[in-house]
């Protein structure tokens, strides 16, 4: 029997880093930021992977309304989920691929295509 090993914790600053970085493609893509309910945050070293929801104030779910994205969401072909492969470059968390409302497995591929870490991207 094969047991997987815990995620190691997350410093706070470093996971407050991740998600500021991580909420920039969004606000310039959709023009306003979210906030994540974060479904998987994990780090390797320079690299890191975010799986969250992504909310609107006061918890209630983002609202494509207005967005590039308002079409596609009113059709129901966007979810609210958000994926994000970072990278620690110079001191700073950088997006370096990111799809926002997937529904599908957007990340798929992204661990060669980037040469980042296969661990980031395990699911607990």
């Amino acid at each position: 029997m094969m047991i997987q090993a815990a995620a190691p914790a997350i410093a706070p600053a470093d996971r407050a880093a991740i998600l500021d970085a991580a909420r920039r493609p969004v606000a310039e893509e959709l023009g306003r930021p979210p906030l994540f309910v974060v479904k998987t945050l994990r780090r390797d070293g320079d690299w890191a992977f975010l799986f969250a929801d992504m909310q609107a104030a006061g918890g209630k779910p983002f609202d494509y309304a207005g967005t590039k994205k308002a079409e596609a969401a009113r059709r129901g072909l966007v979810s609210h989920a958000y994926a994000a492969l970072l990278r620690r470059q110079n001191g700073r968390w950088q997006v370096i691929e990111a799809a926002i409302g997937p529904t599908d497995v957007a990340w798929e591929g992204w661990a060669a295509k980037h040469g980042a870490p296969p661990s980031v991207f395990a699911f607990d």
